[in-house]
């Protein structure tokens, strides 16, 4: 299965999740594709079936 995962590239909380998850997943055979504006903290490339994808976010003040 192709799995997207959208998460924020921070050290703690949701981007620790995700890429737990998305890591997890490509273990099982998934081809996950992370989708964030930097790269994730935790995320391995190295790993099989991971990809990044870095998307431009507007900044509002």
């Amino acid at each position: 299965m192709k799995i997207g995962i959208t998460c924020y590239p921070l050290i703690g909380g949701s981007g620790i999740l995700a890429t737990a998850l998305g890591s997890e997943l490509a273990l099982r055979g998934h081809e996950v594709h992370f989708f964030s504006s930097a790269l994730p903290v935790r995320l391995d490339l190295a790993q099989p079936r991971i990809f990044f994808h870095q998307v431009i976010v507007n900044e509002y003040s």
